[in-house]
């Protein structure tokens, strides 16, 4: 009896544990890093979310990109605020600045465009060269994770912040280009739908598009 008793006892402190926000958060985070797309759907409130996070790469370049803002995710757990309806959890991020890697490739091309070296390397080769180095530029960003309760359980409400924040606010330097390494007045705040059980609807990653001459 005093087995089946603990049995009991293990199994609801698992649950219990499991389910806090920050357990869910984490399980998320984690399920995407490994690209688990389907896995991470398990603790979306989002209907769309593995429709939405569905990478399709037109190209190895593209490819190579992706897999190393994958490959270069990690997160820390900082709080977990619990307000009426839901929980918010502040995550601190890093991952590859993607705004830097832009600025390199750019400031390379055109070094190289008026060189006496006639030949210029592709873009493809300078992504390449700046991606795989161990020097490769990286940032801490900050955003918070939205937990709701569901029927199915704690869920979260993943926001286009979120996604972007995790891949390196890629979807902010792609949508920024014409205005890349100038500081907005107020500071380096992505500039998307912020924390909300409803903000951010549209979660889609933006692919880097290569001009093929």
């Amino acid at each position: 009896m005093k087995r089946i008793l603990l049995g009991i006892l293990v199994f609801t402190l698992v649950i219990g544990c499991s389910s806090k926000p920050e357990a869910v958060v984490s399980k998320f985070i984690d399920s995407v890093r490994e690209k688990k797309i389907e896995e991470a759907s398990k603790y979306s409130a989002n209907k769309d979310f593995t429709k939405d996070l569905k990478l399709e790469y037109n190209n190895k370049m593209q490819q190579l990109f992706f897999e190393t803002l994958f490959k270069n995710m990690k997160y820390e757990i900082i709080s977990s605020e619990k307000q009426d309806d839901f929980s918010a959890v502040t995550v601190s991020v890093e991952n590859v600045d993607t705004e830097k890697v832009f600025l390199m490739i750019f400031q390379r091309l055109l070094k190289d465009t008026f060189s006496e070296n006639s030949e210029t390397p592709p873009i493809e080769e300078e992504f390449k060269k700046i991606l795989e180095s161990n020097d490769v530029p990286k940032e801490k960003n900050t955003t918070k994770f939205i937990v709701v309760k569901t029927k199915e359980g704690s869920k979260v409400n993943v926001t286009a912040e979120n996604i972007d924040v995790l891949f390196g606010k890629i979807n902010t330097t792609l949508s920024n280009l014409n205005t890349l390494g100038i500081d907005s007045e107020e500071g380096n705040e992505t500039q998307l739908p912020q924390e909300g059980p409803g903000a951010g609807k549209d979660q889609k990653l933006t692919e880097p598009k290569l001009d093929k001459k």
